[in-house]
């Protein structure tokens, strides 16, 4: 899958652009360093809290960070016309 790499790619831009650790990044949102490392590889996601305090501190949009979710879930949601 082509979007895990992209997710690791928006998640090291952003921290390089606020001059951030991984361990920083999990330090001011409250979570363990572990857990802040298994979602920006992919290996993890955060609950819907996490997501949105990630995108008010990164200060973008859900797609941009995870444009694996975003991706799997555009796939996923059928939406009908049907009255």
């Amino acid at each position: 899958m082509q979007a895990i790499p992209a997710r690791r790619e928006q998640f090291r831009k952003h921290r390089k652009l606020l001059n951030v650790s991984q361990r920083k990044v999990s330090m001011d949102l409250g979570v363990s360093e572990n857990h802040i490392r298994n979602i920006e590889s992919g290996r993890g996601n955060p609950d819907i809290k996490l997501l949105f305090k990630m995108i008010k501190y990164f200060n973008v949009q859900a797609e941009e960070l995870f444009p694996d979710l975003a991706e799997q879930a555009e796939h996923e949601v059928v939406i009908s016309n049907a009255p």
